[in-house]
């Protein structure tokens, strides 16, 4: 069976394993086959066409937080530091592993959710690279004011969202529905509330049905209402959606291959530019033949030696690229270091403040599916409370250098150490090319 034209294949994870669903947005989705692999990588038989792949529940970790600000360009910095608040920083030679979903927003006030994907294992992923990926609770139609629960590749999974939008998810720690999952989700809504990222609690819960032996029994449901303290109904669990845009997330090993694939593309581009230039050339010098066989020799050896610079030069510039973060000399580990010493306001003979750690990173990263340089500078440090002005002149001199210009400054409030009762605060700084 073969997809239609414009048709995207879904490889969605099933209640006991992958399922491939073929359609589109417009049109909808209808199930092509169901599997009982666990892993990706067995799964065969795909009709032809794109492959849009939704992440499983148990390799993504979500973060749900406010941000004091409607500022949509402040929430990837914001994202950023709530995920390393909570130490789920990703591996940085992963590939794009987090991203962030806005939930709602309201004046001075956005309710987003940064999310981490692991780094896929062996057999985690299809043979065939997907076009894109996007985690699984965003490709369920979720239910606004219900907790859906549902089954996906042996676990069960509770969260909690509205259409096209998951503010939270996780995998439930045992493997049946019964008191102890309720009270699980029951301490994770109230967790929420308190946190104020649900104004109001659900009033229900929706459990889906797959039409497999593995569904929850009716003792079960039971069960699981008596833990969650709300009324509890189920439902078939309706068909996949795919998320507009979807997500940025991308691991390590199809950017790879992506990368590999572009520049093979611009190779070919340049052979085909070098032969479309020879092809005119000999058709114009057609006219005299014996002009144009002298001519035609002499393109042949010019084309040739241009397309050995050229690929000579294409190298260069990929090595010097390569070398960027280490031989630019204004973002030298110690001149970035320097200049953040100089902007403190000390003087030669008193030191308000004190900067205890310094961290430097400057590297690749894939952004907007181009490799740029990054580079990142995060300030730790602490000063008397009586000093307390120092830390916000220190923040000013930071911005205000020109040395430190192309960094865009990311200033969270100090806090107090409870142990010596000094102030201590996180600056990060950020660069990209």
């Amino acid at each position: 069976m073969s997809g239609k034209k414009g048709d995207l294949n879904l490889l969605i994870p099933g209640a006991d394993g992958w399922e491939i669903w073929t359609g589109s947005n417009a049109g909808g989705y209808q199930l092509h086959s169901a599997t009982g692999h666990l892993l990706a990588l067995d799964v065969t038989g795909y009709p032809s066409g794109p492959i849009g792949m939704a992440i499983p529940v148990r390799q993504v970790s979500a973060v749900p937080f406010r941000a004091q600000t409607d500022d949509l360009a402040l929430l990837g910095d914001l994202a950023a530091m709530q995920l390393e608040k909570n130490g789920t920083r990703p591996a940085l030679d992963g590939g794009q592993l987090t991203d962030h979903f806005v939930f709602g927003t309201s004046p001075e006030e956005t309710h987003l959710t940064a999310v981490v994907m692991n780094p896929p294992s062996e057999g985690q992923l299809p043979r065939k690279s997907p076009e894109a990926f996007d985690i699984s609770p965003r490709c369920l139609p979720l239910t606004a004011g219900k907790v859906l629960v549902w089954r996906e590749l042996g676990r069960w999974i509770f969260g909690i969202g509205k259409p096209g939008q998951a503010l939270y998810f996780q995998c439930l720690s045992g493997d049946r529905l019964d008191d102890r999952a309720g009270n699980e989700v029951r301490l994770a809504l109230t967790q929420f509330q308190i946190q104020g990222l649900l104004k109001e609690a659900p009033d229900s819960v929706i459990v889906w049905r797959h039409d497999s032996a593995t569904d929850a029994r009716p003792e079960e449901i039971e069960s699981f209402a008596r833990g969650i303290g709300l009324p509890v109904n189920t439902t078939q669990r309706p068909s996949p959606t795919w998320p507009s845009p979807p997500s940025r997330l991308l691991p390590a090993d199809v950017r790879a291959e992506r990368l590999a694939k572009k520049g093979e593309r611009n190779r070919y581009i340049l052979i085909a530019a070098l032969v479309v230039a020879y092809l005119g050339l000999a058709a114009y010098l057609y006219l005299d033949l014996q002009k144009a066989e002298k001519a035609a020799t002499l393109a042949k050896r010019d084309a040739s030696g241009i397309s050995e610079e050229a690929e000579f030069l294409l190298a260069h510039q990929s090595k010097w690229d390569e070398l960027r973060p280490v031989v630019e000399e204004e973002f030298h580990p110690f001149e970035v270091l320097l200049n953040a010493y100089r902007a403190l306001p000390n003087t030669s003979t008193e030191r308000f403040i004190r900067l205890t750690k310094v961290s430097l990173s400057n590297q690749y990263r894939e952004i907007d599916s181009e490799l740029r340089v990054v580079r990142e500078v995060i300030l730790e440090g602490n000063a008397d409370q009586e000093d307390q002005q120092k830390i916000p002149a220190f923040a000013g001199n930071l911005r205000a250098s020109q040395e430190l210009e192309p960094f865009r400054w990311v200033i969270p409030p100090e806090t107090i150490d409870k142990r010596s009762g000094k102030l201590t605060f996180n600056f990060t700084g950020n660069a990209t090319d």
